[in-house]
């Protein structure tokens, strides 16, 4: 079994899942899953977090079938879940993921991830709960997190049509849950600066 970072056998939250499903009506890829996770995701194509390393899924190109629906939701560490959306946004760049929603299930990654801020972001009411599966009685059980999350969205880019109908249907889906907030200076780079001079090194996108 390859090494992986604790906590993460744990499952996202089902209303961050419904609400996913919801925007994106089917997901195609969840790149660190395992196959008891994948009940409630039911992604149509999982990478086995069991099976390959983190650092296989994030070196890999990701093949996904489909609309390139992809859904993110590694109940880890701030190191870890900064690795695993930073390949999400390379991908996304690459044109090999069309849309993808994120939970940002460790607070920490919040202040680690500056460039999410580029896009539609729902900061919850209230911790959201993740869940696991018990065999026992055969069905997931929601835990009291410690963190608070947040749930990142990005929307397919082909063409102004589909970004703002998919839009409006992340507004209507999340709002429900928390307050959903859209930068009016999304897509600029002004951060990168004041990064470098707090940081001494500019933001590492591959990090």
């Amino acid at each position: 079994m390859p090494e992986r970072p604790d906590k993460c056998d744990l499952a996202p939250p089902q209303d961050v899942i419904l609400q996913a499903r919801a925007v994106m009506g089917a997901i195609d890829l969840d790149p660190y899953s395992t196959p008891v996770i994948n009940r409630l995701v039911l992604a149509a194509r999982i990478y086995d977090r069991d099976d390959e390393s983190i650092d296989n899924v994030i070196a890999r190109n990701w093949e996904i079938a489909g609309e390139k629906r992809v859904f993110v939701g590694p109940p880890v560490g701030a190191g870890a879940t900064r690795r695993l959306l930073n390949k999400t946004l390379r991908e996304y760049r690459a044109g090999r993921v069309g849309e993808a929603i994120c939970w940002i299930g460790h607070n920490e990654s919040i202040i680690r991830l500056p460039w999410i801020h580029d896009f539609p972001i729902c900061f919850p009411f209230r911790r959201l709960r993740p869940c696991f599966y018990d065999d026992e009685l055969e069905q997931f059980i929601s835990v009291s997190p410690s963190d608070w999350s947040a749930v990142l969205y990005l929307p397919p880019s082909d063409s102004a049509g589909d970004f703002h109908a998919r839009l409006s249907r992340f507004h209507v889906a999340f709002s429900a849950l928390g307050r959903v907030v859209f930068n009016q200076y999304s897509g600029e780079d002004d951060w990168c600066a004041a990064y470098k001079s707090v940081m001494r090194q500019p933001y590492d996108y591959r990090a």
